[in-house]
């Protein structure tokens, strides 16, 4: 049961860190056509609340139940990345020192922070990708993020100076999540063939991907309730098992005592 509850943490876990690896990644694309200070605050407060959930992922699992407490300085060492992904540094450059001028530095800032969560992806969602890795999900998932953040970026250049709907940043990612999860609001509709086409390819890969994420929840569930199923016959097969060699063991015995009943008979 306890193996249960990890499994569905770690997923837990995982989710967050992807989402909060693709809002990194949208406000890190967004510093090259400006992104709204307000926008940024949120993302990073987010990061921040996903760097305390990592880092008590850390203490109380990696750490404490793995008991490398006597070669702490190597886990860390093999293990770099989760140190840098518990320090917000987003959280820490916008919210606290506000250091918005500096474009170049903090791309690579949340460049490099992206890549530490990915790191930390890898481990804590290393069984969470049992059946996602059997069906190609994760790869599925990469594609949908890059498409995501290209089809954001490059809709806004195409529509900002043309379409009033568009006027921010902002406007491009609400349309772009929108449109790849196909609620379709309405609320932004895209004036330019390039927007018309970029809102194509977000939705059609948007339904690629919930036909896949479908058939990997399917199989994962049937795959589960096989295994289980299968422990269960096993348990079966082998109490009677053990109640055949119990048996035979007393069939044993009592032809031992009949033959000593026999032997003792007055001839």
């Amino acid at each position: 049961m306890k193996r249960h509850y990890q499994l569905i943490l770690e997923a837990l876990l995982s989710i967050f860190i992807i989402v909060d690896i693709v809002l990194l990644g949208l406000m890190t694309v967004g510093f090259t056509v400006g992104v709204k200070p307000a926008t940024i605050y949120s993302i990073s407060t987010f990061d921040l609340i996903i760097a305390v959930l990592i880092l008590l992922d850390l203490i109380f699992y990696r750490i404490k139940k793995q008991k490398i407490s006597n070669d702490t300085g190597l886990f860390f060492r093999d293990h770099w990345f989760f140190i840098a992904s518990i320090i917000p540094l987003t959280f820490i450059c916008f919210n606290i020192f506000q250091l918005f001028s500096y474009t170049a530095i903090i791309g690579l800032i949340g460049l490099f922070r992206i890549y530490a969560l990915y790191k930390v992806l890898l481990i804590n969602g290393s069984n969470v990708r049992k059946y996602p890795s059997k069906t190609k999900l994760d790869y599925a998932t990469v594609i949908l993020f890059l498409i995501l953040i290209i089809g954001t970026y490059l809709f806004f250049i195409a529509e900002h100076a043309v379409n009033p709907e568009v006027p921010n940043y902002e406007s491009a990612m609400w349309y772009a999540i929108i449109s790849m999860t196909t609620v379709g609001y309405g609320d932004i509709v895209p004036i330019t063939a390039i927007g018309r086409i970029i809102g194509i390819i977000l939705i059609l890969t948007g339904m690629a991907y919930i036909s896949l994420l479908t058939a990997t929840l399917a199989y994962s569930f049937l795959d589960f309730f096989r295994t289980e199923s299968r422990k269960a016959g096993e348990k079966v097969e082998n109490r009677v098992s053990n109640y055949e060699e119990k048996l035979d063991v007393l069939i044993s015995e009592v032809n031992e005592l009949k033959k000593k009943i026999d032997e003792k008979k007055p001839k």
